[in-house]
Protein backbone atom coordinates (compact mmCIF):
# COMPACT_ATOMS: atom_id res chain seq x y z
CA UNK A 1 0.00 0.00 0.00
CA UNK A 2 2.67 2.39 1.08
CA UNK A 3 4.65 1.80 -2.42
CA UNK A 4 0.99 2.77 -4.56
CA UNK A 5 0.63 6.08 -2.14
CA UNK A 6 4.11 6.72 -3.47
CA UNK A 7 3.50 5.95 -7.43
CA UNK A 8 0.57 8.22 -6.68
CA UNK A 9 1.61 11.23 -5.26
CA UNK A 10 4.99 10.95 -8.32
CA UNK A 11 2.10 10.33 -10.98
CA UNK A 12 0.68 13.77 -9.56
CA UNK A 13 4.02 15.58 -9.19
CA UNK A 14 5.00 15.11 -12.86
CA UNK A 15 1.08 15.78 -13.41
CA UNK A 16 1.36 19.33 -12.14
CA UNK A 17 4.50 19.99 -13.74
CA UNK A 18 5.04 20.07 -17.47
CA UNK A 19 6.49 22.60 -19.80
CA UNK A 20 6.84 26.24 -19.52
CA UNK A 21 4.26 27.28 -22.74
CA UNK A 22 3.75 30.12 -24.15
CA UNK A 23 -0.08 31.34 -24.41
CA UNK A 24 -1.72 29.74 -27.41
CA UNK A 25 0.57 26.71 -27.13
CA UNK A 26 -0.73 25.07 -23.92
CA UNK A 27 -2.28 22.08 -26.03
CA UNK A 28 1.21 21.18 -27.80
CA UNK A 29 2.64 17.91 -27.67
CA UNK A 30 6.25 17.13 -26.57
CA UNK A 31 8.18 16.36 -29.70
CA UNK A 32 10.09 13.00 -29.20
CA UNK A 33 13.65 12.61 -30.60
CA UNK A 34 14.84 15.79 -30.97
CA UNK A 35 18.29 16.20 -31.56
CA UNK A 36 20.56 19.08 -30.86
CA UNK A 37 24.03 19.40 -32.41
CA UNK A 38 27.14 20.49 -30.17
CA UNK A 39 28.07 24.49 -30.05
CA UNK A 40 29.13 25.82 -33.59
CA UNK A 41 31.01 29.49 -33.68
CA UNK A 42 29.15 32.22 -35.42
CA UNK A 43 26.33 33.21 -33.47
CA UNK A 44 26.81 37.11 -32.84
CA UNK A 45 27.18 37.09 -36.77
CA UNK A 46 24.86 38.65 -38.41
CA UNK A 47 25.79 37.02 -41.76
CA UNK A 48 24.66 33.78 -39.91
CA UNK A 49 20.66 33.42 -40.33
CA UNK A 50 18.48 30.81 -38.48
CA UNK A 51 16.63 28.46 -41.34
CA UNK A 52 13.54 25.58 -41.41
CA UNK A 53 14.29 22.73 -43.50
CA UNK A 54 11.11 20.68 -43.88
CA UNK A 55 11.29 17.82 -45.96
CA UNK A 56 8.11 15.47 -46.37
CA UNK A 57 8.10 11.62 -45.66
CA UNK A 58 5.93 8.83 -45.44
CA UNK A 59 3.68 10.00 -42.86
CA UNK A 60 6.01 12.55 -41.49
CA UNK A 61 7.69 15.54 -41.95
CA UNK A 62 11.21 15.34 -41.22
CA UNK A 63 12.74 18.87 -39.42
CA UNK A 64 15.98 20.96 -39.83
CA UNK A 65 16.39 23.95 -37.32
CA UNK A 66 19.74 25.17 -38.92
CA UNK A 67 21.68 27.65 -36.96
CA UNK A 68 19.39 28.03 -33.78
CA UNK A 69 20.58 30.64 -31.61
CA UNK A 70 20.73 29.73 -28.03
CA UNK A 71 22.84 30.44 -25.05
CA UNK A 72 26.20 28.50 -24.90
CA UNK A 73 25.39 25.04 -22.87
CA UNK A 74 21.53 24.99 -23.18
CA UNK A 75 19.31 22.40 -23.88
CA UNK A 76 16.19 22.85 -25.86
CA UNK A 77 13.17 21.15 -26.40
CA UNK A 78 10.52 20.81 -29.24
CA UNK A 79 6.47 21.25 -29.34
CA UNK A 80 4.33 20.55 -32.26
CA UNK A 81 0.34 21.70 -32.30
CA UNK A 82 -1.27 20.11 -35.34
CA UNK A 83 -4.22 20.90 -36.40
CA UNK A 84 -6.07 21.10 -40.22
CA UNK A 85 -3.18 21.37 -42.34
CA UNK A 86 -0.84 23.32 -40.23
CA UNK A 87 1.53 21.89 -38.18
CA UNK A 88 3.27 24.48 -36.02
CA UNK A 89 6.61 23.86 -34.23
CA UNK A 90 7.90 25.61 -30.86
CA UNK A 91 11.70 25.34 -30.29
CA UNK A 92 12.80 26.63 -26.68
CA UNK A 93 15.16 25.66 -23.70
CA UNK A 94 14.16 22.93 -21.22
CA UNK A 95 14.85 25.36 -18.18
CA UNK A 96 12.86 28.45 -18.85
CA UNK A 97 13.77 29.45 -15.39
CA UNK A 98 17.80 29.07 -15.35
CA UNK A 99 19.37 30.26 -12.35
CA UNK A 100 22.41 31.55 -14.29
CA UNK A 101 23.09 32.01 -17.23
CA UNK A 102 26.48 31.68 -19.85
CA UNK A 103 27.56 34.77 -21.29
CA UNK A 104 27.30 33.51 -24.91
CA UNK A 105 25.28 32.34 -27.49
CA UNK A 106 25.86 29.20 -29.50
CA UNK A 107 24.25 28.35 -33.06
CA UNK A 108 23.17 24.56 -33.12
CA UNK A 109 21.28 22.54 -35.80
CA UNK A 110 18.50 20.89 -34.50
CA UNK A 111 17.03 18.16 -35.90
CA UNK A 112 13.38 16.32 -35.18
CA UNK A 113 10.41 14.16 -37.62
CA UNK A 114 6.87 15.08 -37.02
CA UNK A 115 4.69 11.83 -37.13
CA UNK A 116 1.31 10.43 -37.49
CA UNK A 117 0.68 13.05 -40.68
CA UNK A 118 -1.97 12.10 -43.07
CA UNK A 119 -1.29 12.21 -46.76
CA UNK A 120 -1.55 16.02 -48.37
CA UNK A 121 -0.50 18.95 -48.25
CA UNK A 122 0.80 21.17 -44.75
CA UNK A 123 1.52 23.95 -43.71
CA UNK A 124 5.00 23.84 -41.67
CA UNK A 125 5.82 26.95 -39.44
CA UNK A 126 8.95 27.10 -36.87
CA UNK A 127 9.40 28.63 -33.92
CA UNK A 128 11.78 29.47 -31.83
CA UNK A 129 11.35 30.87 -27.64
CA UNK A 130 14.19 31.96 -25.27
CA UNK A 131 14.27 31.69 -21.67
CA UNK A 132 12.32 33.52 -19.25
CA UNK A 133 14.87 35.82 -18.65
CA UNK A 134 14.56 37.47 -21.85
CA UNK A 135 11.54 39.73 -21.86
CA UNK A 136 8.87 39.96 -23.60
CA UNK A 137 9.81 36.50 -24.69
CA UNK A 138 6.84 35.89 -27.26
CA UNK A 139 7.56 32.98 -29.71
CA UNK A 140 9.71 34.54 -32.82
CA UNK A 141 8.72 33.17 -36.22
CA UNK A 142 11.75 31.51 -37.90
CA UNK A 143 10.73 29.94 -40.91
CA UNK A 144 7.69 28.04 -42.61
CA UNK A 145 7.33 25.80 -45.61
CA UNK A 146 4.61 23.72 -47.35
CA UNK A 147 5.47 20.30 -47.96
CA UNK A 148 3.16 17.38 -49.19
CA UNK A 149 3.03 14.30 -47.06
CA UNK A 150 3.10 11.13 -49.23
Amino acid sequence: MHNMAWMVAALLVVGCGGADLPEGWEDAEAIEGLTQSECKAGASEDTVQEALVATPERGAVHIEYRAAQFRCDQEVEGFVRIADSRVDVLVQPVDMDPGSVAGCDCRYDIDMAIKGLSKGAFAVELYRRWDNINDPNDPKKIGSAEVQIP
